[in-house]
This record gives structure tokens, C-alpha cells and sequence, in this order.
């Protein structure tokens, strides 16, 4: 009786075991597709079965909770605000999130849903895309769903914000979109500000530095998040770039923006300023020629630079939020 019990429970214990190590197999192909962006094909030739296979264990993934399937309904638009904007600024096109007061850290969110959708329905195999960094970019790389285009590339845009770490910098931006399209990427490895003018153009000389920025200068789209230099929100003063008191020079200069760390003013044109001969990164002539340049940004705080970078011609897809758009459209009149 007791021998009985016994092997019984062995029994019990085997089949709980296996079952437990057929969730972490089902979770371990998940995490491969959701979450390391492979292709079932390449999912396939790594645990050696078919893609039939791969697909048909993602499917048991789904039905015994191992993923969970979020079903994100279309984000409202305000559609009226999207037409004055292209008309008014003679952009390819417009998106504005409508309505939301959920806080700016929950509408930089929905923005990078926004932007994601927008992108998706444009990328194609073949297309070299450029990108800069910022938060609105980072989410919206997030919300991007995993694709295999072999024959696109990523290429930065410009030079490492001080912590290079952080996720929104340039280097890891770059990065983590290459691996959600599954293709490759080129990092420009520099700085994002050097020490003088002079620096700049050696640095600029150095060959793979040089070779990265052609690559971007013949981009077919390009992602750049658009700074502000209010104070508490300016990219360059929190990655330690610059103090609050350079950031006061600056805006007593009748600067605005960071499409690409490059200031302007608030009609949109360029300032020959110091700061701006230091920037390691594509320059904003070479923006303009891009024939895609998606600038994605939103908050009121960021008006003025939305305002100044669509005047220089320096975005022409404005991907943004109700209450920024409705700024803009009141700053210039």
C-alpha cells in the first residue's frame, strides 16, 4: 500500500515537473518573439523545429496565460487641428492626439503609440532611417511591433547625450530599433558636444565618424525628438552638457528648439552660435534635405521649439498632442 502511494506521487510530481518545464519552454519562445524581436523563422532554426511549430507554441503561449495580448483601440485624433497644422506650415502630414489630461509622463505614452502606428504604416525594406533621441522616440520605438526588414538601416543622427546609458539617448535609440526591424544599425560613438569649434572638425574627420554622418545624410526618413530650453525640461542641462547659467545665455541669445541639438530661433532660423559649432552630428542643412523628417513631441512647454522647428523647415511630419498643437497654431498669430 504504501509502495502504491509512493509511485503515485512520483507519478504526480513528474507530470506537475513537466508541465512546469513546458510553461518555461513556452515562456522561453515568447520572450524570443515579444521581447527579442526574432522572426519565427530564426526562432525555428534556433531550437531546431519548423515555423509551424513556433507558431503553433505561441498560440498555447497565449491560451495558457504565458502572453498577455493588450488590445490597444485606435487612439482619437483631432482631426481639425491636424489640417490647420499642415496647411498653415505646408507639412506632408499631421497627427494630434486629442484630448488627455492624464499627465505628461501617460501623454508621452500615447504619443509614442501614436508615432509607432504612424511609422509602421511607412517603414519599407530597403529605406535607410536616420534618429536622434528623446523620450517621445523612445516610447514610440516601444510601441513598434517586431518586423524583419533585413535591407533597412538605422543610423544615428547624433552624438551620445552625457549619460549614454539612459535609454533615450542616441546610441541605445539606435539600437533598439535596429532590433525591433531586425536590421542593422551604425552608432556614431561621439560625443554630443565638444570643447571648440576646432575639435569639432577634427573629430569630424575621424573615419568612422565621417562614414556614420554620410549614412545619415542620405537618409530616407528620420525620427528626431524636439527639445525645449525651458529650464527643468532642456536635454543638454540634465545630461550635464551645460549649466543653467549657459542655458540662460542661450535663450537671452533668442534660442528655441533641439532638433539635433541645433538652436534656432523663433522664426526657424539657424543661430551661428557657439554652442552650435560644437555639436557632433548632422547638420541642419543636411535635415532639411532628408525628404522624411518625423519630429515627435509633446507638452505646451514645447510650443515655442515645435513652433520654431516647423518655421526652419527643419520637421515636416509633426507627430504631437492637442494642447501643444493648439500653442503652436496661436504663437504665430
Amino acid at each position: 500500500m504504501q509502495t502504491d502511494r509512493a509511485a503515485s506521487l512520483t507519478t504526480s510530481e513528474r507530470k506537475r515537473r513537466n508541465d512546469d518545464e513546458r510553461l518555461a519552454y513556452l515562456a522561453r519562445v515568447a520572450a524570443m518573439y515579444f521581447e527579442e524581436s526574432r522572426t519565427q523563422q530564426e526562432i525555428a532554426q534556433a531550437l531546431g523545429i519548423s515555423r509551424s511549430g513556433v507558431s503553433r507554441l505561441l498560440t498555447e503561449a497565449r491560451q495558457r496565460g504565458v502572453v498577455e495580448i493588450v488590445i490597444h483601440h485606435p487612439l482619437p485624433r483631432a482631426r481639425e487641428l491636424e489640417h490647420a497644422l499642415t496647411a498653415r506650415f505646408g507639412l506632408k502630414e499631421a497627427r494630434v492626439l486629442a484630448g488627455g489630461d492624464d499627465g505628461y509622463e501617460a501623454m508621452l505614452r500615447r504619443l509614442g503609440r501614436l508615432a509607432a502606428r504612424y511609422f509602421e504604416d511607412r517603414v519599407h525594406d530597403g529605406m535607410t532611417i536616420g534618429i536622434s533621441w528623446g523620450g517621445a522616440l523612445y516610447e514610440m520605438i516601444r510601441e513598434i511591433r517586431p518586423r524583419d526588414y533585413t535591407n533597412v538601416e538605422v543610423v544615428q543622427l547624433i552624438g551620445a547625450t552625457g549619460a549614454e546609458a539612459t535609454p533615450t539617448s542616441g546610441p541605445i535609440l539606435a539600437q533598439l530599433l535596429a532590433e525591433r526591424l531586425r536590421c542593422r544599425s551604425y552608432q556614431l560613438h561621439a560625443p554630443l558636444i565638444v570643447a571648440d569649434e576646432t575639435a569639432r572638425r577634427a573629430l569630424l574627420e575621424e573615419r568612422h565618424i565621417r562614414q556614420t554622418l554620410e549614412r545619415a545624410r542620405r537618409a530616407d526618413l528620420a525620427l528626431v525628438g524636439i527639445g525645449t530650453t525651458r529650464q527643468g525640461y532642456y536635454s543638454l542641462v540634465r545630461a550635464g552638457y551645460l549649466s543653467e547659467d549657459d542655458a540662460t545665455r542661450i535663450r537671452q541669445s533668442g534660442a528655441v528648439g533641439d532638433v539635433c541639438a541645433q538652436h534656432y530661433d523663433f522664426d526657424g532660423r539657424w543661430l551661428d552660435i557657439e554652442l552650435n559649432r560644437r555639436v557632433i552630428g548632422i547638420d541642419h542643412e543636411s535635415l532639411r534635405n532628408i525628404d522624411t523628417v518625423i519630429g515627435v513631441a509633446g507638452g505646451s512647454v514645447k510650443a515655442q521649439a515645435i513652433y520654431g522647428a516647423l518655421k526652419g523647415g527643419y520637421v515636416n511630419v509633426l507627430i504631437t498632442d492637442e494642447g501643444a498643437a493648439r500653442r503652436v497654431l496661436a504663437l504665430g498669430r
